[in-house]
């Protein structure tokens, strides 16, 4: 794996966990049950590149996190 793509998937891991801490934080300021993924309208805008099934697996996994991350308590 050259050096680039090495720094590009880098920063798109960091782009990633950036993103899962921000919508952690939003579950936690929500007051009613958290929200569930939208994944069907997340698989119509997916270009087909990462597999719906390992997509659906991915989102119930980022759904359980932000659970988890609200019965805690967590806060910005």
């Amino acid at each position: 794996m050259s050096l680039q793509l090495r720094h590009q998937l880098t920063a798109i891991d960091r782009a990633l966990m950036s993103l899962l801490d921000e919508r952690a934080r939003l579950v936690c300021e929500e007051t009613g049950p958290p929200p569930s993924s939208p994944i069907e309208d997340l698989l119509a805008r997916s270009s087909g590149d990462f597999p719906g099934q390992a997509l659906r697996r991915v989102m119930d996994e980022v759904d359980a996190g932000c659970n988890a991350a609200a019965q805690r308590g967590v806060q910005s």
